[in-house]
């Protein structure tokens, strides 16, 4: 840091989150370049933290001509970037989770209770879902899996029953015919 704190008392090697506002102040006030990129940097770090709000604050009183609209933009664009990738993560998640259950997006969005165009615009990370949906996709989900894993298990039951009536029938059969045998005798 080139510029120089008065009358503050804090660690200016600490990360710029945990410097008090009034350094931050300072910072944009009587910077150089590198200090306002050190800022800058912080900000894309962490966009909702500590020197993000207190830069945005700052800005918001408009005397620094020039600096407060860049701040701002970095500020705004670092935001904007870790909504992005929420988004392209829930995406993702909402697109595995219909893959797995084989559901035509039309099908999917109707037993979640949305639209396919919503569902569309989920799966393409145009906006994200609120827990509420979310939750009612991955219930979607679920249930269709138990539904599977359920009717695998009809499947082996109805097949060991099958088996099991066969070989009973045979059984009969057999002890029949033997005691038929021995009647004949």
């Amino acid at each position: 840091m080139s510029v120089a704190f008065r009358n503050l008392d804090f660690d200016p090697q600490a990360p710029m989150d945990r410097w008090p506002a009034e350094a931050i102040e300072t910072v944009i006030d009587r910077g150089t370049l590198s200090d306002w990129r050190a800022l800058a940097r912080t900000i894309r770090r962490n966009p909702w933290g500590p020197a993000a709000r207190t830069a945005q604050t700052v800005t918001e009183w408009g005397e620094h001509y020039g600096l407060d609209a860049l701040l701002s933009r970095v500020i705004a664009h670092a935001r904007e970037d870790v909504s992005s990738r929420g988004r392209a993560e829930y995406a993702a998640q909402i697109r595995a989770w219909r893959a797995q259950t084989g559901m035509s997006l039309r099908d999917f969005a109707a037993q979640a209770g949305t639209s396919a165009s919503r569902l569309s615009a989920y799966e393409n990370a145009k906006v994200a879902p609120t827990t509420d949906v979310l939750a009612r996709l991955r219930h979607v989900a679920e249930l269709h899996h138990a539904d599977e894993a359920g009717l695998a298990s009809e499947r082996v039951t109805a097949r060991s029953l099958v088996l099991r009536c066969n070989t009973a029938t045979v059984a009969s059969a057999v002890r029949s015919e033997a005691i038929q045998s021995r009647t004949r005798s």
